[in-house]
């Protein structure tokens, strides 16, 4: 069932307020719910789109002239009666009667931060300090939003406090009143440096410990660390998202850690102690001779750390590189020796395992 929307309640002024209150209302109200000051908090941009269409409908005086014809219609006439219509109509009586629930305090919006740190850093935990710009609490007035020595916010005067007001009609329904923004509350002696709001746009940092195991998409929630509230409300918390950097040479895949590792045809024909990259840096690992590319070799408690404390493993999958070199160096009928001693002294030959031992 379709309901009138109470522009005049959207923006907070009387139905005997002149084009110049309306103005100043919307020009006041618009500036505080602007989708470019809350992105991506829908709620704003729902206020916004609000605002904007009860200030298109209220400025001009064909529009209005209609629309306050409108508010004195009958909102049932010539509609069914229906489930919905009977709780309606109960919530307007009842509502009227009992009163509203009051929202004078305004909890404080969330803040998000996505912090980026390195697969180990996540995986054996890890301490960082966190920086960025947001709203804290006015230093001026210490997030009251009232001035020093000003008088204390006073119930609103449209709304009686109730933070919403209800258009006319039996059935009418109720809209957040736009004098007060909801809360039930107007700043009588409003702070200067924050305008009222007991906040300003400030560099703020925290400290946020990673626990070991770790993994990415994580979210870290520190209360208080969010919006100061307004009128007394609770501060909102940030949300810290977790952002793994992808690692050159391992991959996790639960607890255990996976490595493709990169060894030459001499050290697969003959076994070889190799050098392997972990978490916590370079291990050796021993090669059996005759390997082949696809075995897997494991490597105990190398892994993440679990709930329990108990590392995984990390699992080495062996893979044989095939030499890339240029004129006569190294031919397919060179000794292993020789074939050696060239790949040695010519480690761009193969360039992955170079690149993974940190070879030039």
């Amino acid at each position: 069932m379709a309901q009138l929307q109470d522009h005049y309640a959207v923006l907070g002024v009387t139905p005997e307020a002149t084009l110049d209150d309306i103005k100043r209302a919307y020009r006041r109200l618009a500036l505080a719910s602007h989708p470019d000051r809350h992105p991506g908090d829908v709620e704003a941009e729902e206020r916004f789109r609000a605002i904007s269409t009860a200030y298109a409908v209220l400025s001009d005086p064909v529009q209005r002239a209609r629309f306050d014809a409108q508010r004195h219609l009958p909102v049932f006439e010539g509609q069914a009666v229906t489930l919905q219509t009977a709780r309606e109509f109960f919530s307007a009586v009842v509502g009227d009667v009992f009163g509203r629930q009051r929202k004078q305090r305004r909890r404080g919006r969330d803040v998000r931060y996505t912090l980026t740190v390195d697969l180990a850093e996540a995986a054996l935990g890890s301490e960082h300090e966190i920086q960025f710009e947001a709203l804290g609490p006015c230093a001026t007035c210490s997030g009251s939003g009232t001035r020093p020595g000003g008088r204390s916010p006073s119930t609103c005067p449209l709304c009686h406090g109730r933070g919403e007001v209800k258009g006319e009609g039996l059935l009418s329904r109720y809209s957040p009143c736009g004098r007060c923004s909801g809360t039930g509350m107007i700043q009588v002696d409003p702070c200067e440096a924050c305008r009222g709001r007991g906040a300003r746009r400030e560099g703020r940092s925290f400290r946020v410990r990673l626990p070991p195991g770790t993994d990415g998409g994580a979210e870290k929630v520190i209360a208080g660390g969010g919006e100061p509230g307004q009128f007394g409300g609770e501060p909102g918390s940030l949300r810290v998202t977790i952002s793994v950097r992808p690692h050159a040479w391992l991959r996790r895949e639960g607890q255990d850690i996976h490595c493709d590792l990169w060894v030459s045809p001499v050290e697969a024909a003959r076994g070889h102690k190799v050098p392997v990259p972990t978490l916590t840096g370079t291990a050796l690992v021993d090669l059996p001779a005759g390997v082949a590319t696809g075995a897997k070799l494991r490597l105990r408690g190398k892994g993440v750390p679990g709930e329990s404390g108990k590392p995984g493993d990390q699992i080495v999958t062996v893979v044989v590189e095939t030499p890339v070199v240029s004129g006569d160096a190294v031919t397919v009928a060179s000794a292993i020796d020789a074939l050696e001693r060239a790949l040695e002294a010519e480690p761009q030959a193969l360039p992955k395992r170079a690149a993974q031992r940190g070879l030039k």
